[in-house]
C-alpha cells in the first residue's frame, strides 16, 4: 500500500464550461424550489378561498331550507325555573358551632 503516490494527471483538461454547468444545475435546482413552493401555495389559497366557500355557502342553504320553529312549552319553562329558584334559597344555612374568627382569649394558671 502506498499512501503518498503521485496523482497521474489525465490528459483529458476540463474546459470552463463545465464549471458554468454546476451553476447552471444549481440554479435550475433552485428555480425547481421555487416552482413546487409557487404551485403548492397556489393550490392551497384556490382551496381555503374558492372550495372552503363554495362548501360553506352549500351548507348555510341546507341550514336555511330545514329551519323550523319550537314553540316553547311555557309549564314545562315555568317549572324549570321555579326549581331553580327552589334550588337555590338559602333557608338551610349552618350555623358553625365554634367561629374561628370571633374567639375570646381563655387565660389559664399553670402551676410552677
Amino acid at each position: 500500500m502506498k499512501f503518498f503516490t503521485k496523482k497521474i494527471k489525465s490528459p483529458v483538461k476540463q474546459s470552463r464550461d463545465y464549471t458554468r454547468l454546476r451553476k447552471i444545475k444549481v440554479i435550475n435546482i433552485f428555480l425547481l424550489i421555487i416552482v413546487i413552493f409557487t404551485l403548492t401555495t397556489t393550490f392551497l389559497f384556490i382551496y381555503n378561498n374558492v372550495y372552503k366557500t363554495l362548501g360553506q355557502i352549500a351548507d348555510v342553504t341546507l341550514i336555511k331550507n330545514n329551519q323550523h320553529l319550537e314553540s316553547i312549552n311555557f309549564a314545562q319553562y315555568n317549572s324549570a325555573v321555579s326549581a331553580w329558584q327552589g334550588k337555590n334559597i338559602d333557608e338551610d344555612i349552618l350555623v358553625p358551632k365554634r367561629d374561628p374568627f370571633n374567639t375570646t382569649l381563655i387565660t389559664t394558671s399553670t402551676p410552677q
